[in-house]
């Protein structure tokens, strides 16, 4: 048990270490601090690995593929170790870049600690099997990204901060209700536990609906899914850029966790899966939509990648609906919503690096701001320009894959889910068009600048990115593979 726990012990002492060691040490000696936070990912994220080999080589075998402890509130299968993997990589890269964009800030302690136990919090709610670990896992990772986005304690990042707060707050309360009346309808908060309490129901009762929409809510804030997406925009542009990169990249993508395990497991009966799937379904198609169009009109590039980010949680929810159809393919589904997670989270966590490293030389997040900046910053230009188009859908990136994927689910199932095909294709045609405005500017605006010395960790860590994002565009059957895999592992 300890062993498969070994990660989460790893951050726990590292985001403890950092606090402790932070007391001891002189402000021009505290740059050590976000090297010994990388050392601390870099420990885990290589044990989760190891997880993951062991648990497909004995998916593989055909012998068990989970364990469960402390009476079954966690489980570690392939699904959780699948998205511990996300956010490992999401804070290798965040603090990885962090080293360079907050060379300048106070408080790095309490900045890589933060950035420690919110990662720690997200990968407890990987795990969570029980709806209190659950809630407590998610509340850890939120009020620690609260604090982080007011770290620079400015205006607009307090504005920000205070935004994200109050909503988020709001968002909690909503979950916590669903949950109490899930358990007051079903006498237990273990997952599987009230799957068989309601698989006894014999017709739909009204509360049981209540939950669901308490929790669609609740979540629906978590995930930035119209209507409840208000926060997002403020949030993202008022936030230091590499806070953003991890609020897109890994928060967002906590909240898909505890959907996934939430309506999957316990709310997957039948005589609730049509209602709830009609719901999603809804919401896909206004969230995709107007995120995108939105994203249109956006003059300041932060706020067009928090559009953006919504437009892209509206093609994840497509795959909760598509649960509805008889014709669906669960695991294709579910797979293409997991490896579009991965995907984003590599896409959107290096857009808002980049931005970063722009805002390293004092250059703002406007679209004026960023003209010239292909000959004033190549490799932040280029890595961006990769980002973005692999974020728009173009063949031979990671978003064309996982995409792809997702609208093959959508044709399999047939009917009228493929009006959600339809609709993915259409706002990603939307999207390359202010993609594409970005990339004009980098390159095609602006007289002769200056070319500035990139700053180099920063420049590493969207090397890295952008190096995935072409990997898995170029060679994604390994990736397709482990996102099925650990789709079947969920019902496992």
């Amino acid at each position: 048990m300890l062993e498969a726990l070994m990660p989460e012990l790893v951050i726990a002492v590292f985001a403890l270490a950092v606090i402790f060691i932070d007391m001891t040490l002189r402000e021009d000696d505290k740059e050590f601090l976000g090297y010994l936070s990388l050392v601390g990912v870099v420990i885990a994220l290589a044990m989760v690995f190891s997880q993951a080999k062991s648990l497909l080589a004995a998916m593989a075998a055909k012998q068990a593929i989970q364990v469960s402890f402390f009476s079954g509130l966690m489980r570690v299968d392939l699904f959780a170790v699948f998205f511990k993997l996300v956010f490992l990589l999401v804070a290798l890269l965040v603090i990885l870049g962090s080293l360079d964009a907050t060379r300048r800030d106070k408080y790095k302690g309490e900045y890589y600690s933060l950035v420690l136990f919110a990662t720690l919090g997200m990968m407890f709610a990987a795990m969570a099997v029980d709806l209190v670990l659950l809630f407590v896992a998610v509340e850890l990772a939120s009020i620690s990204t609260f604090a982080l986005a007011a770290f620079r304690k400015n205006r607009p990042g307090t504005e920000a901060a205070m935004k994200y707060f109050v909503i988020g707050a709001f968002s909690s309360g909503l979950i916590v209700f669903g949950m109490s009346l899930l358990y007051g309808l079903t006498g237990s908060t273990n997952l599987y536990a009230i799957a068989d309490a309601l698989s006894a129901l014999s017709e739909f009762h009204w509360v049981l609906l209540l939950a669901v929409i308490f929790l669609i809510a609740g979540f629906g804030y978590k995930v930035a899914a119209v209507p409840f997406h208000m926060w997002a925009p403020d949030t993202y542009q008022g936030a230091p850029s590499p806070v953003s990169a991890f609020l897109a990249a890994a928060s967002k993508k906590m909240a898909f966790v505890a959907l996934l395990r939430i309506f999957l497991i316990a709310l997957s009966v039948p005589v609730l899966v049509k209602e709830w799937a009609l719901l999603f379904a809804i919401l896909a198609a206004i969230t995709m939509t107007l995120g995108n169009v939105v994203a249109l009109a956006q003059t300041n590039i932060k706020r067009m990648l928090a559009y953006s980010s919504i437009g892209q949680a509206g093609y994840v929810l497509i795959v909760f609906a598509l649960l509805a159809s008889t014709q669906v393919n669960v695991n294709l589904s579910i797979g293409a919503g997991l490896l579009h997670i991965l995907t984003h989270a590599i896409m959107k966590g290096g857009a808002f690096l980049a931005v970063a490293a722009a805002s390293y030389y004092m250059i703002g997040s406007n679209l004026e701001d960023f003209a010239g900046l292909g000959r004033r910053l190549p490799v932040t230009a280029l890595t961006m320009t990769i980002f973005l188009l692999s974020l728009a859908g173009i063949p031979f990136f990671a978003g064309f894959v996982s995409k792809f994927m997702i609208l093959t689910a959508s044709v399999a199932a047939g009917g009228a889910y493929l009006i959600l095909g339809i609709l993915l294709i259409i706002n990603s045609v939307v999207s390359l068009y202010y993609y594409a405005r970005v990339i004009r500017y980098m390159y095609f605006a602006g007289g002769d600048v200056k070319r500035e010395r990139e700053p180099l960790l920063l420049s590493v860590a969207l090397v890295i990115a952008a190096l995935l994002v072409i990997y898995i565009g170029v060679f994604p059957d390994s990736f397709v593979s482990l996102s099925l895999n650990a789709a079947s592992s969920l019902f496992s």
